[in-house]
């Protein structure tokens, strides 16, 4: 059986043909070759809209350009180009065995395994280069910098979070910025490390080699990146998470900072495209009510909730004085990141669940154990205890098979 094409971003996928059923571990049901970690060069960044489909293999480079005036075009508030943002098809390489019928005719079901680090969270870390980063915080007479502030809290070889966690999350680094009076120069300007784990020293390579430069254009970026996430057609949860220390400004008027309106609809494309959205605000030069608008856009809520006051409020993230508040931050928000669940593309109950099976490394997990899996709602199946400190530490290959009967 061929397959063409490309699933939903998802954790699994179902095909039902001549009484053959596969279940697909998400996304691109497509071969993908593996890519070198490294940082994005300008042509990749800068993916003419509407074509994810073309985006040229990863590979070393400087930053990235978008000709003048911003965002890419957008449709019913998603990114432009192909349904579901999909990404090229072909056969999968996660090693799918061919289906049929068996010789008495019965139908039976194939898994498929896919390697674990290709299922595990990828997480985007939007970091802002503006030139006001350079300014000492917690206040202006500090010896320390935004900059270097959030260099530490992301990158600290013993308290920072991506050394800690980046054996459970796909790492990836963007930094965003633009050059005040320019003509025709590009906007937003983004240099990027692709998102892997293990990625602790090429996001430390970039880090390092970057400072702060000029402007804020927040929703111009948040559009760039989502279209790069979707043409990326990645197979695991996708999270962005903003870090700015000012109020937006726009490609079309880089000063004063009026540009509030294209963050929020940069926020509201995250959440259309199915990417889950933090922001933290690292200064009091953003205003309060800004990083609420924008968490509230990126989590679907409405844009006048306020976090304490109104429940269906989405919780926005300010700057703490000290780097070991500002890492607790940033641990906070990672900690809501599901490093163990598994999303379906379409709706099991627990007698069609019961009847398949789930193997970590060839091993076959329990239903309802508390070391095995569990149906958490209709659409997410949650490995548990000692399976999930294995698929996080060790875990190489995940097989999921539903009964077709």
């Amino acid at each position: 059986m061929s397959v063409s094409g490309r699933c939903r971003v998802g954790l699994a996928r179902w095909s039902l043909a001549l009484g053959v059923c596969y279940v697909w571990l998400t996304g691109g049901c497509g071969a993908r070759s593996t890519l070198d970690t490294g940082e994005l060069s300008q042509a990749e960044l800068n993916q003419p809209p509407g074509r994810p489909n073309d985006m040229p293999p990863m590979a070393t480079g400087g930053s990235q350009a978008m000709p003048r005036g911003g965002s890419p075009a957008m449709a019913g508030g998603s990114p432009a180009g192909p349904s579901g943002g999909a990404s090229s098809g072909g056969a999968f390489s996660g090693g799918a065995s061919s289906g049929g019928t068996s010789s008495g005719g019965t139908s039976m079901c194939d898994s498929i395994e896919v390697p674990i680090d290709e299922l595990r969270p990828s997480v985007t870390l939007l970091v802002d280069q503006s030139g006001s980063m350079r300014e000492g915080y917690p206040d202006r007479d500090s010896p320390d910098t935004r900059w270097s502030l959030v260099r530490q809290a992301l990158l600290d070889a013993k308290s920072g979070v991506v050394p800690s966690l980046q054996h459970s999350i796909q790492f990836g680094l963007v930094f965003y910025t633009s050059h005040n009076g320019y003509s025709s120069g590009p906007c937003p300007i983004l240099s990027a490390v692709q998102n892997a784990t293990n990625n602790y020293a090429a996001i430390s390579r970039l880090y390092d080699k970057s400072s702060p430069d000029d402007d804020t254009p927040t929703g111009a970026a948040l559009q760039q990146v989502v279209r790069n996430i979707v043409a990326a057609g990645r197979r695991s949860t996708e999270v962005l998470l903003l870090v700015t220390d000012g109020d937006p400004d726009t490609c079309e008027q880089p000063d004063p900072q009026n540009g509030q309106a294209e963050a929020v609809a940069g926020a509201q494309a995250v959440y259309a495209a199915g990417i889950d959205f933090y922001v933290l605000g690292v200064s009091s030069d953003i205003s309060g009510d800004k990083l609420q608008q924008m968490a509230n856009a990126g989590q679907g809520k409405p844009l006048d909730a306020v976090w304490g006051v109104n429940p269906e409020a989405a919780e926005p993230f300010q700057a703490s004085a000290s780097v070991g508040g500002l890492t607790n931050q940033l641990r906070d928000i990672l900690a809501r990141v599901p490093l163990c669940q598994i999303e379906l593309d379409r709706p099991v109950d627990l007698a069609e669940l019961g009847d398949g099976e789930v193997l970590l490394d060839g091993k076959a997990l329990e239903l309802g154990s508390p070391d095995g899996f569990r149906l958490k709602d209709s659409r997410h199946l949650e490995i548990v205890g000692e399976a999930c400190k294995t698929l996080r530490a060790s875990g190489k290959q995940l097989s999921v098979r539903i009964s077709c009967d």
